[in-house]
């Protein structure tokens, strides 16, 4: 079975940032989980503002407790002493997938392109034109 979804631009950037929640999850990336965590912290940085040591500061103390909590998590579920295994797990390989072609749509990937990775075929998604997106309003 296929499905079609639409979404708004708010709605496209929460999905994407709910695949890359769940991709990092799965791979055990926490460093990454951690910076994502955080990002609310750095939101409030600005380069001019006398401020920006005790913020840049806060947020890598935060960052590093977040990483030590989640890579605790992670050897638990995994039970694992030390290390995480190498190899991605399906969902999270179709999760990168899915994130892939959003950034590509969106315009925000760095590659251009999406690497097709797991079993399902890449995820299909277009931007609507601002002639199609009219017709919905009526």
């Amino acid at each position: 079975m296929k499905y079609r979804i639409e979404l708004t631009e708010q709605q496209m950037r929460v999905l994407e940032n709910c695949t890359n929640l769940y991709m990092r999850v799965l791979m055990g990336q926490t460093w990454d989980l951690a910076d994502l965590l955080c990002e609310r912290i750095l939101d409030r940085y600005d380069k001019d503002s006398p401020d920006n040591k005790i913020i840049f500061e806060r947020y890598i103390t935060k960052r590093y407790a977040i990483i030590e909590v989640l890579n605790s998590v992670v050897r638990i579920a995994r039970d694992t002493q030390y290390g995480f295994p190498a190899e991605k797990s399906e969902d999270g390989m179709i999760a990168e997938c899915i994130w892939d072609a959003i950034r590509v749509a969106r315009g925000t990937s760095r590659y251009g392109e999406v690497l097709p990775i797991g079993s399902e075929p890449v995820p299909k998604i277009d931007a609507m034109k601002e002639e199609e997106q009219g017709k919905d309003k009526k």
